[in-house]
């Protein structure tokens, strides 16, 4: 489903102001320039969301490897790498619904109770509220996910991206992923010129505090870009148009409703600097589709059937957006097949 109104963003514009008034302020004044596809995260269920509705555009003509900038978070940057590594969309679909982590453990052997969120999700409350900084929230969040107890290790951890990703060599200059350094809580974006091999990179946006380790590169440790934002949008503006996906809108989950203000915000910093932007989050369907009951699995493999149908509905409305940009380098020859 394609926002057209915005989610609210009179309840964003009061609680988060700040960041606001300091990306607006830091808006190139200059002409804008290309494309850019904004992946959010989600865990495995919205990897596999985002990967359909990824494939249902490619059904109706439209390649969003060949926009200017791929910009991931968390499951997004396992997307988003992918796809700037040429995946076809039959491949990106199927590495989606491919576990690349360790062999389960054994049935007989009873599994630990899931991590304790609570403390990030106050601390992303207080920040949605106006009552902290985006950097103290990344110094006292990661403080506590390097002291909290992961449910693998740093090593398996990023054993598992790099058996996802097996090349050091990053797909494209077009492509970036967000984590925040755990120490200092400062943002991190990592590219092509940032020169560390991929799957530490990706990993270590994907490394969401309480569940898993920060990733050390370089001595230093970082974890998920989701702990500044699931989305991290407005590092799009510059951009003449963003397609934005947002797996966690509308799901009924702690994290995931704290995404949605910061989302806002985001969004309406992009359209004051002149970027169109569509924002696709899930429909009725995908929401089910998240919430089935069952094996991971099959929960996963629905997400990505429903985000697939949703990618072939809004086609044609994205391809309308891509053809608005001068000079364009991803396809807008969707058909009028629907």
């Amino acid at each position: 489903m394609i926002d057209r109104t915005g989610i609210v963003i009179s309840i964003a514009g009061m609680t988060l102001t700040g960041l606001f008034m300091i990306c607006a302020s830091v808006t190139a004044a200059g002409k804008l320039y290309g494309n850019a596809l904004v992946l959010g995260g989600g865990g495995p269920v919205g990897e596999a969301w985002e990967s359909g509705v990824i494939a249902g555009l490619a059904d109706r003509g439209i390649d969003l490897s060949r926009m200017d900038r791929i910009i991931g978070t968390s499951a997004g940057a396992i997307v988003g790498a992918r796809l700037a590594m040429g995946m076809t969309p039959e491949q990106l679909t199927q590495q989606a619904l491919t576990q690349f982590e360790g062999a389960p453990p054994s049935p007989a052997r009873k599994p630990p109770p899931p991590p304790d969120l609570s403390f990030l999700v106050s601390q992303l409350e207080e920040l949605n509220a106006g009552k902290t900084t985006e950097q103290s929230v990344g110094v006292e969040v990661g403080r506590w996910a390097m002291r909290a107890h992961p449910i693998a290790t740093e090593s398996d951890f990023v054993a598992s991206y790099r058996r996802r990703f097996p090349k050091e060599k990053w797909p494209s200059g077009s492509y970036e992923c967000v984590s925040v350094d755990a120490a200092d809580g400062s943002l991190k974006v990592w590219n092509e010129s940032s020169g560390v091999p991929l799957a530490a990179a990706v990993a270590s946006s994907c490394a969401l505090p309480g569940f898993f380790a920060p990733v050390k590169i370089d001595g230093q440790p970082y974890m998920d870009g989701g702990a500044r934002s699931a989305t991290n949008a407005d590092l799009a503006r510059g951009c003449k148009t963003a397609i934005v996906l947002v797996p966690t809108a509308g799901i009924n989950h702690p994290l995931a409703k704290l995404s949605v203000p910061r989302l806002d915000v985001e969004v309406a910093i992009l359209r004051k600097s002149g970027c169109k932007v569509a924002v696709i989050v899930p429909d009725a369907a995908s929401v089910s589709a998240f919430g089935q009951s069952g094996a991971a699995e099959n929960r996963n493999a629905a997400a990505l059937k429903a985000g697939r149908i949703e990618g072939q509905t809004n086609a044609k409305e994205i391809a309308t957006l891509l053809s608005t940009s001068e000079g364009a380098r991803a396809s807008s020859s969707a058909t009028s097949k629907q």
